[in-house]
Parts: C-alpha cells; sequence; structure tokens
C-alpha cells in the first residue's frame, strides 16, 4: 500500500465522502486515490481559495468536517482570505496541501508553509513520517472538531509515494471525542436567573447556536415570562419570524423602532449569539443595558464589546432551566411588552421614495423574500447589498440562511454557496451575490455546472463596489473611480452552460426565481439595482441620516 492510499484510507475513516479542491502536483495521487471509491465526490474548483471557501459552505450547513485539497505553494497561498474567513465563521475546516520536500532540487514552489497558515490563523499539522502518519492525521481531524477553525494537513510529496511494509490502521478522531458540556452550571446561571427577575427592561437576542440547539420554543416561553423583545443577530434572522414580539435583527441592520426600544433595555440575554461588534453597533444600541451570554463554546478569548456573564451550555437545556426556576418562583412580568411599545413597533412605516436610476432595492429584497419557498436555503455574500437582504429580506418558515461576511471580505459568497449546494442536495437553494464580488471568482459558474449543482443566483448588480461608491460621495469625492459599465452577467452564465433573466422591475423577481428553482442548474437573475441609494446603516454613518428602516415581517 502507498502512503497516499493510506491517507485517503484515514479521510473515509473520518467520515469524509465529499471534498473540495484544485488538483496539482502535490495532491494528484491522493485525490486519484481517493475517487477509486465510488462513495466519494471530489468537487473541483477553478481556483483554490474557491475550494476552500466551499469546504466552509459544506460545513457550515451539514454538521460535519469540510476537506478541501490544494497543492503546494502558490497553491496553498491563494487560500489565505478563506482560510481567515472560515476561522473568523468558526467554521471546521481541514486543507490537505501537498509540500515540497525540503531537500528537492526543484524549490520553485518550494516556501515555509507553516508560517504562512498560521498567518492565516490556521493551525498546522504536518506528516512527518509513515510511523506517525495516522496519529499524525488523526490529532488534524481532532483540532478541526473540537476548536472549530481551519487547519491544514501539510503532506510531503515524497513521503505521500512511500510504501506501507505492515497492515495500516487508523483510529478516527470521533472515537476521541469528549461529551459537550450541555447541562448548564447551576453556579454560572444562579446570577443570570437574578439578573432577569429583576430586570424591567429585558431583551433576548437568538444567534445562530439558539437555532443549532432548538431552543425556540424554549426561548419563546422565557420571553412570555419575562415580557422580554426577541431579537436576532444577523446569524439568526428569521428565528422568531411570526412571534408577535419579534423585533427582527439587533444591531447595524435594526429597524428604526427595533433601535428604538433596544436603547431602553435594562438587560440582555444572548442564547448562541455572540453579541459581538455588529449584534450590539459597537455596543451603542444597548447604551444601558447589562448583559449575559449561554453558549455551548468554552469561556470567550476576550472581554469583548460588551462585558458581561457568560454560561457554557447548549441554549435550550439552560433557557429550559431557567423556565423551571422562574416557574418555582412564580415570576411573571409585562417587561418591555406594553401598549406604547406595541403601538410603536405598529406605527405605520415610512414611505420611500423609490429610486429612478435603477430598481428599487428595498423592493426588490422585498420581492425576493415574498418568493421565498418553507425551508429554503438561502446564502447571501457581502457587501454594500447584504444590508438590504438582512433588512428588507422577510424569511419563510424553515428557511435557512448562510452570509460569508466574516473577516468582511467580498468575493467569498460563489464558493460557500456551491458548499452549501454540494452538502444538500435536493434542497431548495437561492443565492445573492454582488456583482463586485461576481467578477472575482466568475469562473466558479463553470463549477456549479460542471458539478451540475441547482442554485438559482440573484446578482444584485449596482455596477460597481457599492460600499467604496457611497464612502467617495460622502468624503466629497468622485464615485465614478469605484464605478463601471456591467457585464452581461446572464450571456456569461449562458456561455458556461447555465441559464438566467434580466429584471426590467423588482416586481419580476418573484416569478424569476419560481423559474430557476423549478428549471434546476444554475439559474442566474441579473437585477440591476438604483447605484445611488445607500442602505440605511450607510446613510445614518456617513450622511448623518435617521434610519427610518421598518420591521420587517416575514413573508405569507
Amino acid at each position: 500500500m502507498k502512503a497516499y492510499e493510506a491517507i485517503a484510507q484515514s479521510l473515509r475513516a473520518e467520515g469524509v465522502d465529499k471534498f473540495f479542491g484544485l488538483m496539482g502536483d502535490g495532491n494528484m495521487w491522493l485525490w486519484g486515490a481517493f475517487c477509486r471509491d465510488p462513495a466519494v465526490r471530489g468537487y473541483s474548483a477553478r481556483h483554490e481559495a474557491m475550494a476552500v471557501s466551499m469546504a466552509d459552505g459544506y460545513a457550515r450547513t451539514t454538521g460535519k468536517v469540510g476537506v478541501a485539497m490544494v497543492t503546494c505553494g502558490p497553491g496553498l497561498t491563494q487560500c489565505g482570505t478563506s482560510l481567515i474567513a472560515a476561522y473568523r465563521g468558526k467554521t471546521p475546516v481541514v486543507l490537505i496541501a501537498g509540500h515540497i520536500a525540503e531537500g528537492s532540487k526543484n524549490r520553485t514552489q518550494l516556501m515555509d508553509q507553516k508560517r504562512f497558515v498560521e498567518a492565516c490563523n490556521t493551525r498546522f499539522h504536518t506528516v512527518t513520517s509513515l510511523d506517525n502518519m495516522a496519529e499524525e492525521i488523526a490529532e488534524a481531524f481532532y483540532a478541526a472538531r473540537i476548536n472549530r477553525c481551519p487547519v491544514l494537513l501539510n503532506l510531503p510529496m515524497d513521503l505521500q509515494e512511500e510504501d506501507f511494509d505492515w497492515d495500516y490502521e487508523y483510529r478516527p478522531s470521533t472515537q476521541f471525542l469528549p461529551r459537550r458540556i450541555e447541562t448548564p452550571n447551576p453556579d454560572q446561571l444562579a446570577p443570570v436567573i437574578e439578573k432577569l427577575i429583576a430586570a424591567k427592561r429585558p431583551v433576548i437576542v437568538g444567534g445562530r447556536g439558539a437555532i443549532m440547539a432548538g431552543a425556540k420554543d424554549e426561548i419563546v416561553k422565557l420571553g412570555d415570562r419575562i415580557g422580554a423583545l426577541l431579537a436576532t443577530s444577523l446569524q439568526g434572522k428569521g428565528l422568531f419570524a411570526g412571534e408577535e414580539w419579534d423585533v427582527g435583527i439587533s444591531g447595524a441592520f435594526a429597524s428604526a423602532p427595533t433601535e428604538h426600544l433596544l436603547a431602553e433595555a435594562d438587560f440582555v440575554l444572548g442564547v448562541g449569539a455572540e453579541l459581538g461588534y455588529y449584534t450590539t453597533e459597537g455596543g451603542l444600541i444597548f447604551p444601558s443595558a447589562e448583559v449575559a451570554r449561554i453558549d455551548i463554546k468554552p469561556m470567550p478569548e476576550e472581554i469583548g464589546v460588551i462585558p458581561g456573564l457568560y454560561v457554557q451550555a447548549d441554549g435550550r437545556k439552560a433557557i429550559a432551566a431557567i423556565n423551571e426556576a422562574l416557574e418555582a418562583r412564580q415570576v411573571r412580568s409585562e417587561g418591555m411588552r406594553t401598549a406604547e411599545n406595541r403601538a410603536i413597533l405598529d406605527a405605520p412605516a415610512h414611505v420611500f421614495t423609490p429610486p429612478s436610476d435603477g430598481l428599487d432595492p428595498r423592493a426588490l429584497a422585498t420581492n425576493i423574500g415574498a418568493a421565498l419557498p418553507d425551508d429554503v436555503l438561502v446564502t447571501c455574500g457581502a457587501g454594500h447589498f447584504f444590508s438590504w437582504v438582512g433588512m428588507y429580506m422577510p424569511l419563510p418558515k424553515g428557511a435557512e440562511i448562510q452570509y460569508s461576511y466574516n473577516f468582511g471580505a467580498v468575493g467569498q459568497g460563489i464558493g460557500v454557496m456551491i458548499g452549501t449546494a454540494a452538502g444538500n442536495p435536493g434542497r431548495k437553494h437561492v443565492a445573492i451575490e454582488g456583482d463586485g464580488s461576481m467578477l472575482f471568482n466568475i469562473q466558479e459558474l463553470e463549477s456549479m455546472v460542471r458539478e451540475k449543482l441547482d442554485i438559482t443566483l440573484v446578482v444584485w448588480n449596482d455596477a460597481g463596489y457599492g460600499a467604496e461608491v457611497h464612502k467617495l460621495v460622502a468624503k466629497g469625492f468622485n464615485e465614478k473611480l469605484a464605478q463601471w459599465e456591467s457585464p452581461n452577467f446572464v450571456a456569461i452564465a449562458k456561455a458556461f452552460g447555465g441559464d438566467g433573466v434580466q429584471l426590467n422591475d423588482a416586481s419580476e423577481v418573484g416569478a424569476a426565481i419560481k423559474v430557476g428553482l423549478a428549471k434546476g442548474g444554475l439559474y442566474l437573475i441579473d437585477a440591476r439595482v438604483s447605484p445611488s441609494t445607500p442602505t440605511e446603516p450607510y446613510a445614518k454613518v456617513y450622511f448623518g441620516e435617521v434610519s427610518k428602516a421598518p420591521l420587517l415581517r416575514r413573508a405569507s
């Protein structure tokens, strides 16, 4: 048995049956051996960075470790941004890369791969010998699973072709995983309970962790008991859709009434929500509130924007324990659920004047949300446009949304959406990406078609880098420096073997999404929106305007 065959055997033992990558000298023998197994499918990317982003999207929506394969040297350096994005998103990814032997005479692609990936917030694990190989591979997967982070599995090219003279035995990392601490520590929970009892104006913020824990019903019950407003982080968008006291996203993407009411909070409980910079708007959205967090992960590494109490536990179990304690003490409170606050939430929304230089972005986001089927997967890229998606696009029942904004990097969305589609075959999938980001990695449209993935893709097309355009305007510079004449994205999609349509009006997007979902494959919707209309967060920060964003309600 060759070493690369043993490595392939190890990957199967770790449960890997799908991977993403770009083939080269440093990984081709492993790739070939691994794909001899008919249960394994490799997805070929056209750029190494997108292979990592694909593994990132796959891991987020399947709960498995995402695996990517690239070659040595330049194959690895292409991955830097995507590795940091996976780290910021706390995604378990194992990136497998070849490595030129230190003594090789051909040193063209030789580099210090350890220093590079560690600078990208990625753990470095290398295979040092055949004797140690099984243990070293397992350690790499263990590190990714336990720390929820990207890990480089470094494979020297000469070692990959060595022969085993003995039976290869591999014990997968899953055999060594400790039990998660899910039951809340009563000593940690006690002060949170006392704060909730004392709170006059409580708010509960649910995040992606609350969704994963299935904590919604217990949170709603707690909210009813203490009179709390129910908000979410961006990643938790839609969690409380349909609830009477759902106030939508907290932080930079909050509606005007939500922003007004959250400023009055005296205690905020985050459940599976980091309560980081954007969720708290740099700490400004809760100016007078004490804070507590409940999360499955160990104690946070930093104090954070807003210091407070911390309980390590499963979100559902912790909130259930709080409900039990409050029931025993017969706690009931009106809290924030007053007639005055109801009137604020139900006040008529501001009527905006539609722009005349492109599709109305507010109408576009609203109509996309109205067209989404129940249980849909939504993937959203990063850029100026994703504020519209966060603030104006309602989600239907059972929908799940993933954002690629980790590390604040544009151009990542198309990889995340491919990994998401690969990990969820048969599930309806609508993706949204900006035109500037599309042009970073437009070659991956060919990957979607080649790999026969079903993705209805809305290109939010303002013919420029919207964030930079509005910042240039605010500072008195020429915004044309960040704009261009848009290419024909539908023609490009068709050239790669997909299909699509260019919208003439925002009202047409619902019918276009229906066609795309029914048709399958790549269906690209080119939505040419107004380039001069800034989102509410930009209008507030850069132009000093007061937010008038309406409270978002679920699509019917």
